[in-house]
């Protein structure tokens, strides 16, 4: 077993030499001034009522009488600068009666004060708007706010002669805290608790507490992260109580024995804090399995204000992973010389054990694929995020299949990591440091040794507070902020400190002062590229990919082959969870999705909405592609063998689970919805093995083109989040029935069809094609006209936000003028109930982007053939967004939308996620709402589709081949010129597209377009859909 190293061991020994500059600058301004009379780090000793294990196991700090929350509705100021701020409000004689209320915690941003700022890489003061460019560590004065929190609180009697803590867990940017008047020190690192004794400052009574914050100061060059630059007391205020004799800090350490990992080998030790020359106190501890069964105890005296230590083999205990988050309750008990406990502390407790093994990133001995996801703290309210939204983020995880979330870019609020330990997420703990705007290069603070102390002071805050949790499986140095002597210090640190964790800092790239080649953004090649260098012995984890903004996530699944191929590619986290949006309403009423410049003045420093990548929006609604990643991600995965007697083999990806833990449905349904075979099957497959299912041959229906075998896993227990019928993976495969079926047209026939100039028609029907265009712009069935708008060739989609970066086809669509096509008839000839029509296709600027012909064919039923071919002028055309058919409807007459396609959620050729099936929607259901209005609502893999009015009637369209279309209601032209959704006006019609190909959206806001296996080929295009009256 190896020996506990105690963090509490002189931290100056990692910064010699570091001596304050003598400067006339106030506090805020430096960078050494991290805080002024804090207590020493360490990790959280709530105090709980002796013997109540239910509450510590629940971390439920606030049902502990010796804890008191001071959150709730502060009295508040604000001023634009601090030469107006009220110097002396902290005095308790000083009136606040008559200053407003704010509620605790909160960024004053959104409660009404100051500006909301959203920017990524750059710093929001160093811009014109405040007439100050970036000069570390001084930040504009005369712009730089400040808001003044007052409020009081009475002790409760029963702390009597008992010592007090006060605790503030997380404030933007910098604060000094006076208590009944007199100054408790200050801070300056927004994401990690500052605490003070006020045992000598508290008085029976009213007490008053003073809170200064600066939305600014030196603090900030090290909070550069992509994300609304908010401020104000953002996290919980609280106090607590301890005895005089008390426990200062304690660190638990239990791996895994490294040869069987199958024995805990647990190492406590307990700093216990009070008057060296007091009465030695006992600790006792115990440990508690689920069923409260102590595993372990121990007992030992010692001395005030030093660490007692207690080791411990536990044989064959169950270990902590995030498949199976078996936890244990660790009470620690201070006893006093009669034996009476004076004080009950403790937290929860994983046997794991986090490494790099033989170049691979393993759990308790076992390489793992990091299936995750970047979390940022958000939510309407700002940075300040309920304990039911914490838990509403760890149900949209665990149901979708995540493992691991990367606490972006800064350590996260303490119930978030209880709530990792207890429903298991593996979690990348991160520093609160980026130094973006800086830049990498000399200018970057990684290599200014003036900001050592403040980088270590961010490293060390860090550690100390989430080190006894189960759930942090990797340390993170920080985000984007160079790489230099700075963060070889911190990575040196903790590992001096950490023996059961790897260290990860993606800029030092494959210095030596990171366990895990941890890049961004990274291409596919990029990663082959790495994995074929010889003697590599770090694992390739992205610690951002797959950039969700907007309508993305293409090539997903791409990237997971070559993690589930090679063994030292070891997944990722995706960019981002949630998207960081306000929900607001406009002038009129309407409610729309806020981002970055849409708030103060014109010219406010922006980066628009790059803040929205999430998978969810703001409020936790899914977008379509959390599906997908949900299917990429599925811990069990198939693929069919043998078709004739339908043997399935079976990979079970899981880490430790074997897949017996769950139950195969299957069926075999026909296109027209019968189910024609179905079953359960049960069978075991140890994890990471394969085994082969053979289901039996199955006769397939004859009036049937297509049949699909549907294979569907289901847990047989239940767990907090997923219940036994929700299905946690699945696959499809098509099995060819009968290709050469075709539908019966079940319509009454109409009389002899005649021509009147370009229209066909007879008692039940009329089509009319116009000869400027030879788009079909009339057709009428029993006198109800179907058509709002001409059915033309299609070639443009509104943009996506990753279509706008791509430079392999927003960017060239727009060069070639797509979107603002217009259709010409070079020829047009009459044929037996129909036409013939040759078309050009030219731009606004009137040069020429490819030629077609359209032929139109209708019979006596109404039934209308429309084949089309196309041929792009390359000379002009370098990339195709879609090649189809678009028109419009009438909105009354396309209220239900019927298909059988694949997927009750939008879908892209690069993004293939649900099965094919029919399904029935509408057109506002088919528009998914994202924060800026773009292309939406696909279907791929569409056999056919139908779009009726209420009572059933209208058209079914079909193909000769699986085709996509969407119908919205919205035109092409208002999506692209809406930048917000209050913006999109439904002018009474539905747009569909009917496309027989279209590009995939990729990921190109930040990282790879579309790759190459999605784009559409530069060639002839020829398609054919039929159209045919639907009546009820």
């Amino acid at each position: 077993m190896k020996k506990m190293i105690w963090t509490g061991l002189c931290l100056l020994a990692f910064f010699p030499g570091i001596v304050q500059a003598q400067s006339n600058q106030p506090e805020w301004q430096s960078q050494y001034a991290t805080g002024l009379n804090k207590l020493t780090p360490h990790a959280y000793v709530w105090p709980y009522e002796a013997g109540n294990v239910e509450a510590i196991r629940e971390q439920a700090c606030e049902s502990s009488p010796y804890y008191m929350s001071l959150n709730g509705a502060w009295r508040f100021n604000w001023v634009r600068n601090p030469d107006t701020r009220p110097a002396d409000f902290y005095r308790p004689d000083y009136y606040v009666g008559n200053w407003n209320e704010i509620e605790v915690p909160g960024n004053w941003e959104r409660q009404g004060y100051g500006t909301a700022i959203y920017v990524n890489e750059t710093y929001e003061f160093d811009d014109p708007m405040f007439n100050f460019k970036k000069n570390p560590p001084l930040v504009p004065y005369a712009e730089n706010e400040v808001g003044s929190y007052r409020r009081t609180f009475t002790v409760p009697e029963s702390w009597e002669g008992r010592r007090i803590v006060l605790c503030l867990e997380g404030v933007t940017s910098f604060y000094y805290v006076w208590l009944n008047g007199e100054l408790l020190g200050y801070n300056q690192d927004s994401k990690t608790p500052a605490e003070w004794d006020v045992t000598d400052r508290v008085k029976p009574g009213e007490n008053v507490l003073a809170v200064e914050v600066y939305r600014w100061s030196a603090g900030s060059y090290l909070e550069c992260q992509d994300m609304w630059r908010l401020s104000g007391i953002e996290r919980d205020v609280y106090l607590y109580s301890t005895p005089q004799q008390y426990i200062a800090d304690y660190k638990v350490v239990s791996p895994l024995d490294r040869q069987q990992y199958k024995d805990g080998e647990l190492s406590l030790a307990v700093h216990v804090g009070g008057a060296r020359d007091a009465e030695q106190p006992t600790v006792a501890y115990e440990l508690l399995d689920a069923d409260n069964r102590v595993v372990a105890r121990d007992a030992r005296r010692v001395e005030c204000d030093s660490i007692v230590s207690f080791e411990r083999v536990i044989p064959d205990v169950q270990p902590w992973n995030a498949e199976h988050p078996n936890l244990y309750t660790l009470v620690v008990n201070l006893q006093n010389g009669a034996g009476e406990v004076i004080e009950t502390t403790g937290c929860a407790v994983g046997f794991k054990t986090s490494e790099i093994k033989e170049g691979r990133f393993c759990i308790n001995g076992v390489p793992v694929l990091v299936k995750g996801v970047n979390r940022h703290e958000f939510s309407d309210r700002g940075r300040t995020v309920s304990k039911e939204l914490m838990l509403k983020d760890i149900q949209l995880m665990k149901q979708h299949n995540i493992n691991t979330v990367r606490c972006a870019h800064y350590p996260n609020h303490p119930y978030w990591y209880y709530l990792c330990d207890l429903y298991g997420l593996y979690v990348i703990d991160e520093a609160n440091i980026e130094s973006h705007g800086m830049g990498y290069g000399p200018a970057t603070l990684a290599k200014d040794t003036t900001w050592l102390k403040a980088h270590m002071d961010r490293t060390r805050r860090m550690y100390e507070r989430t080190k006894n949790h189960p759930s942090v499986s990797i340390w993170s140095l920080g985000n984007e902020a160079g790489n230099g002597s700075n963060f070889e210090a911190t990575y040196r640190w903790l590992k001096s400190v950490e023996t059961n964790r790897p260290v990860q800092y993606e800029r030092a790239e494959q210095n030596f002062n990171t366990d895990i080649y941890c890049r961004m953004y990274r291409s596919i090649d990029e990663i082959k590229a790495y994995l074929a260098q010889p003697d590599i012995y770090r694992p390739f984890i992205l610690c951002e990919y797959a950039h969700a903004m907007g309508n993305s996530e293409g090539g997903l699944q791409d990237y997971w082959k070559v993690f589930e191929s090679e063994p030292m590619a070891q997944g990722g986290c995706i960019w981002d969870w949630v998207d960081q949006s306000f929900r607001e309403v406009d002038a009129q009423g309407r409610w729309y999705w806020s981002y970055g410049g849409d708030y103060g003045p014109e010219g406010i420093p922006s980066f628009g909405s790059f803040c929205c990548n999430g998978l969810v929006n703001a409020v936790r609604e899914p977008h379509p592609h959390l599906l997908a990643v949900k299917h990429v991600y599925q811990y069990i995965k198939s693929t069919l063998t043998d078709a004739d007697n339908l043997t399935v083999t079976v990979k079970n990806w899981h880490d430790f689970t074997d897949l017996d833990a769950y139950t195969l449905h299957w069926n075999v349904t026909a296109d027209n919805g019968t189910v024609v075979a179905q079953g359960e099957r049960v069978t075991a497959c140890a994890p990471h093995e394969t085994v082969a299912i053979t289901l039996g041959e199955v006769k397939l229906p004859r009036d049937a083109r297509e049949a699909y075998l549907n294979l569907s896993w289901t847990p047989n227990q239940a767990t907090a989040f997923i219940k036994t019928s929700d299905e946690v993976a699945y696959d499809q495969f098509l099995l060819e029935a009968n290709p050469r079926y075709e539908a019966k047209v079940n319509l009454p026939s109409g009389r002899s069809l005649k021509r009147d100039g370009y229209t066909w028609s007879n008692d039940r029907v009329s089509a009319t094609v116009s000869p400027e265009t030879g788009a079909l712009v009339s057709y009428t069935y029993d006198g109800t006209e179907m058509l709002a708008r001409p059915l033309l060739i299609s070639l443009y989609r509104p943009l996506t936000e990753n279509d706008k970066k791509d430079k392999t086809s927003g960017k060239l669509w727009e060069k070639a003028g797509l979107s603002t096509v217009s259709q010409q008839v070079t020829s047009i000839e009459p044929t037996r109930n129909g036409f013939e029509v040759a078309v050009s296709l030219t731009n606004g600027q009137g040069k020429t982007i490819g030629t077609g012909s359209l032929s139109y064919v209708i019979d006596r039923k109404g039934v209308l053939k429309v084949n089309t071919v196309f041929t792009p002028d390359t000379m002009v055309v370098k990339s195709l967004p879609r090649v189809g058919l678009t028109f419009g409807m009438p909105a009354g007459n396309c209220r239900r939308v019927t298909y059988l396609g694949r997927g009750d959620m939008e879908t892209y050729v690069d993004r293939l996620a649900g099965k094919i099936a029919i399904y029935e929607t509408s057109p506002d259901e088919m528009f998914h709402c994202y924060v800026v209005p773009q292309a939406t609502g696909n279907r791929t893999d569409t056999r056919w589709a139908t779009l009726c009015d209420e009572a059933g009637n209208g058209w079914k369209v079909t193909a000769d081949k699986p085709f996509q279309f969407s119908a919205l209601p919205y035109t092409d032209t208002c999506i692209d010129a809406a930048t917000h959704v209050n913006e999109l006006q439904p002018d009474g019609t539905v747009t569909v597209h009917l496309d027989a190909a279209q590009t995939g959206v990729g990921t190109a806001t930040c990282g790879p377009g579309v790759l190459p296996a999605y784009w559409l080929p530069l060639d002839t295009y020829r398609f054919g859909f039929t159209f045919v009256p639907v009546v009820k």
